[in-house]
């Protein structure tokens, strides 16, 4: 990911309503764990902003391959240790986290049935994995190329390649339904803006609906304490070793 977007994230990633609102889902579902949890790790920390949430529940290390991205985190998040690694190569012992967080890092990674096995592996057995992924390769947009998006899942790929790496699925589910037929309309918009030679725009950019979003996201979120979603632009998937 470019220097550029990093930028655009951390200016936003406090206060953008998607990343409180996952923030808070991924709250909802690790809450079992973050109260006992000593050790966390954010894999593909980005900019930070989600390790210093989950520094408030324990020790956090943070880990990008970009070095970018570990900029901002040591010039902005304190409470983040960065490190410099390839998810699919963690430089950490067996089971040394409580509990590990990937945030839409698993559709960037070449191998990324590799980065989960990783991701296990350094998971203490009892200890929960949450993933947070684009779903849907029919709702890919100009934003994945952006970011360096290489794919998207769906639940049973997902939920299969974290049962091969020894994980045991405890929830996997879709989210931001709401944002499903936008979705596909700015798909079919940016196909076209492709054809034309237009450039490539950032999802992050776009703050004019917070308002209207802000509340279906928490209004799907109470949903989502008793129920999963077939569809939606997220796929969710809590997993403990």
């Amino acid at each position: 990911m470019e220097v550029e977007e990093y930028a655009r994230i951390a200016a936003v990633e406090d206060d953008h309503w998607w990343y409180r609102n996952t923030r808070a889902l991924a709250a909802d579902l690790l809450d079992p764990w973050l109260h006992s949890a000593s050790r966390i790790l954010d894999a593909g920390c980005g900019p930070g902003g989600n390790g210093a949430w989950l520094a408030t529940h324990g020790a956090v290390v943070g880990v990008d391959l970009s070095p970018d991205a570990l900029a901002f985190v040591r010039a902005r998040r304190p409470t983040t240790v960065p490190v410099r690694a390839r998810v699919e190569a963690l430089p950490f012992p067996d089971g040394v986290y409580d509990v590990v967080v990937g945030l839409t890092v698993l559709y960037t990674v070449p191998d990324d049935a590799g980065a989960v096995a990783e991701l296990a592996r350094v998971l203490r057995p009892g200890g929960a994995l949450l993933l947070v992924e684009p779903a849907f390769p029919a709702l890919a947009r100009a934003h994945d190329a952006t970011v360096h998006g290489r794919r998207r899942y769906r639940r049973a790929q997902l939920s299969a390649i974290a049962a091969d790496a020894g994980l045991t699925v405890a929830r996997a589910t879709y989210a931001y339904s709401f944002l499903a037929p936008p979705a596909a309309a700015l798909g079919a918009l940016d196909r076209l803006r492709h054809q034309r030679d237009e450039p490539a725009g950032s999802d992050v950019d776009k703050r004019a609906l917070d308002r209207v979003f802000a509340p279906l996201a928490e209004r799907e979120r109470r949903w989502l304490e008793g129920h999963d979603l077939p569809f939606g632009t997220s796929l969710v998937l809590l997993a403990t070793r």
